[in-house]
């Protein structure tokens, strides 16, 4: 899986897990809607300061997201959510590697 797809599909869940619509989380995060559309659907790569308003929006540090994006990656598993340690979660994927 390539990392703009990972992120896109963890954008979009954590948006509608927060009850947000595409044109709410673009307003937050002070990016437009077509390009937040099309991060969500893995077309566009996203820059790093598009990550921290992103995570800025949806209310999470930036390195959550890349966290949870490389863990998805590695893993193809959805990141624990409800344990906020991504530092222990991702020590423990890398030390099994």
């Amino acid at each position: 899986m390539q990392f703009r797809y990972a992120l896109g599909s963890i954008v979009r869940e954590r948006r509608l897990a927060n009850g947000l619509q595409l044109r709410e989380l673009a307003s937050l995060s002070h990016i437009s809607y077509s390009f937040l559309s099309e991060v969500e659907r893995g077309v566009k790569e996203a820059s790093s300061s598009v990550i921290d308003g992103i995570a800025n929006g949806l209310g999470i540090e930036p390195y959550d997201l890349i966290l949870e994006t490389g863990y998805r990656m590695a893993t193809g598993d959805e990141l624990d959510t409800r344990q906020l340690d991504w530092a222990n979660q991702y020590q423990d994927l890398v030390a099994t590697s």
